[in-house]
């Protein structure tokens, strides 16, 4: 397994795809999460910071799985394919006989 099919812009490729994947589905996933549990601790009286606290590390790590999803992707989409290729073989020509 070699990485001689493999450019610079490939890396690039799956590293930006993982990234905005990561970014946007962290990003709503952890409002959407760390919402749920402000207004939940908002309705039983906790205070502004334990508040914040609480919602922010939930909404952490709801966004892990999610970004290791998107790099499993990005690397099977877009990199795991070159490296699996076989490289290119070239025959000589034989001489008539």
């Amino acid at each position: 397994m070699t990485a001689t099919n493999v450019k610079e812009s490939d890396y690039l490729t799956a590293w930006a795809i993982f990234f905005v994947l990561s970014f946007i589905g962290g990003t709503v996933a952890g409002a959407v999460v760390g919402g749920v549990a402000g207004g939940i601790l908002g309705a039983l009286g906790a205070s502004r910071g334990l508040i914040t606290t609480v919602a922010g590390g939930l909404g952490f790590l709801v966004g892990l799985p999610i970004s290791y999803f998107c790099f499993r992707f990005a690397v099977t989409k877009f990199l795991f394919p070159k490296f699996s290729a076989p490289a290119a073989t070239v025959e000589p020509l034989r001489a008539a006989a």
